[in-house]
């Protein structure tokens, strides 16, 4: 690898603009060299704002440029094909979430890269803000003692008008229902602070609403190191908002996971609270794309790499199980299969 990573990017919707983009041209040794769209003239405006030199309405016109990685932003539904083809130009990839469709396709984009012992990285990107860092730390010091469990709540407001109109609601394209979309940070943040899970039951329901997708859908699980957890995603609420609670041998921890709440940290002997407040960075990826750099440049260690993000995909998968009739296929292409079933 060169001194500085030249960055091409496969899609430049929403999320690049105003989560991610920015960090691959802001962090040291990286920029932005390539904006690959469908629509060349959106493709110049992307690349114009993010200023990379390069522009391109074919992926393979990007892939056969100067590039060094490519950051894959489009959706889930084209992760695998994207990512393969990448594979075959030998360019590194970082993936957003979700990371593929089903845990299939997941772990066939992870071997594939092995077997040519090329990097791929996936953007569960809580693992590196520093709000989320310091709830390690903490855990991990045994600030509220031995966890003994963790339960968190998410409330959602439902868009009809989402619902018709977005590709979120097309499986084909999103792997599922909003539930898929938001779960991967919630799931992997789970398993970053408190261990894989050895134990997990989840189901999904939908509530009647328009569109056929889960609507609700609820877990609870055991980790490997005994810690027991539920969790609830209503995704037809009537608000937006969401809690973890931790509860140690001697106090609580409470945060937010997908709001920029304050840590809440709960003594049982003093009786004393405790609030932190970590605020996120302007650019929320920053964090994580520069330990894609430093991993990429032999500088550092990525904390989220395409098998670091592979449990989260099975245990996605486990819970929408019943509900989509089997995940292990092709399922986006059998509507007549999802849905409740007695």
């Amino acid at each position: 690898m060169p001194e500085k990573i030249k960055w091409g990017f496969i899609g430049c919707g929403k999320v690049v603009e105003k989560k991610s983009g920015a960090a691959f041209r802001d962090v040291p040794h990286s920029c932005v060299h390539a904006i690959m769209r469908r629509d060349p003239e959106q493709a110049r405006s992307s690349a114009q704002k993010f200023s990379a030199p390069h522009w391109f309405s074919r992926i393979d016109d990007l892939l056969a440029s100067d590039v060094d990685a490519i950051y894959i932003a489009t959706p889930p539904g084209l992760h695998y094909e994207q990512a393969l083809k990448c594979c075959d130009y030998g360019k590194p990839v970082y993936i957003e979430k979700p990371f593929a469709r089903n845990y299939a396709e997941a772990k066939a984009i992870v071997h594939a890269f092995a077997q040519k012992n090329l990097p791929v990285y996936v953007g569960h990107y809580r693992r590196a803000l520093p709000r989320f860092q310091k709830i390690h730390q903490l855990l991990s010091q045994g600030r509220i003692g031995r966890v003994c469990s963790v339960d968190f709540y998410l409330n959602r407001i439902f868009s009809k008008r989402e619902a018709e109109h977005s590709w979120l609601y097309h499986p084909a394209l999103s792997g599922g229902g909003k539930f898929f979309d938001i779960a991967p940070h919630t799931i992997d943040l789970m398993i970053y602070l408190f261990g894989a899970m050895k134990e997990l039951h989840g189901f999904a329901i939908n509530s009647g609403t328009d569109c056929p997708l889960e609507d609700h859908t609820a877990f609870s699980f055991v980790t490997v190191q005994d810690i027991v957890g539920t969790a609830s995603f209503n995704c037809i609420s009537d608000r937006k908002d969401d809690r973890m609670i931790v509860t140690g041998a001697k106090g609580t921890m409470e945060f937010s996971v997908h709001g920029h709440c304050d840590i809440v940290i709960n003594d049982y002997s003093s009786g004393n609270t405790e609030v932190l407040e970590i605020p996120d960075p302007e650019t929320v990826e920053e964090p994580m794309v520069q330990t894609v750099v430093e991993d990429l440049l032999k500088h550092g260690h990525c904390p989220c790499t395409g098998a670091d993000a592979l449990p989260t995909c099975q245990a996605i998968d486990r819970i929408l199980e019943g509900f989509y009739h089997g995940r292990q296929d092709d399922f986006w292409n059998y509507p007549e299969r999802w849905g409740n079933h007695d």
